[in-house]
């Protein structure tokens, strides 16, 4: 009987160790686990589909970058997705976490802008606003379907900083997926735009989105 009571009390020691053990567990684990234990990035392409406006769009494309943490972060990562493959292509966005407050919990990371209305942050997506298309007349009856993809072609995105936003992710090995959503001013409709998207991709290396912004691109307030 007391042999017994040694052996309980034991085990309840033991488990009371392991409770207290998992709760000092650094909030950067998490992201040495996703990182498999290295300080190397890794690198994701994604696909995007969503909705910015009243417009859908499909077919847009981004360059997702998990990296351990940047000295003096709070973020248990450094985390940077961009235009592929160009930096200012057409429905895509650019989101770099170290201007959100970050959670990592197992293979999920929510990412949330830190809300303003004051001074937007360093982070946008870009739009192609209709307002733009109409000076180039693809609007018009007349032109038709051939006329308005001549205008797109034409026509530039506009940029938009993001005065809100949140940016939801499962990184597994291999792919990764999530959603995302960013609202801005832009200054050509002269209305807040709503860009709201799903993404998904799948691990990639080497790759770089071309470092030559398209001129003309318009540069929202």
């Amino acid at each position: 009987m007391h042999f017994q009571m040694k052996n309980l009390l034991r085990i309840l020691i033991i488990g009371m160790l392991l409770i207290l053990g998992s709760g000092l567990l650094p909030a950067h684990s998490v992201a040495q686990d996703l990182l498999e234990g290295t300080q190397f990035s890794k690198q994701y392409l994604v696909q995007l589909s969503g909705t910015v406006m009243n417009d859908t769009f499909s077919g847009a494309q981004a360059l997702l970058s998990l990296m351990p943490p940047v000295s003096g972060s709070n973020n248990p990562y450094q985390l940077i997705i961009q235009s592929f493959p160009k930096k200012n292509s057409r429905n895509s966005f650019f989101w770099n976490a170290d201007y959100s407050e970050m959670t990592a919990i197992a293979n999920e990371i929510t990412c949330d802008i830190k809300r303003t209305f004051v001074k937007p942050v360093p982070m946008h997506f870009f739009f192609l606003s209709p307002e733009l298309l109409k000076h180039t007349g693809a609007l018009a009856v007349k032109a038709g379907d051939e006329g308005k993809k001549l205008a797109e072609s034409v026509a530039l995105p506009t940029l938009i900083n993001a005065r809100a936003g949140k940016l939801k992710l499962r990184i597994y090995s291999n792919s990764v997926s999530g959603t995302v959503w960013m609202k801005g001013y832009d200054p050509v409709e002269k209305a807040f735009v709503l860009y709201s998207a799903r993404l998904y991709g799948q691990k990639s290396f080497h790759l770089e989105p071309k470092q030559q912004i398209q001129k003309g691109t318009t540069v929202g307030e």
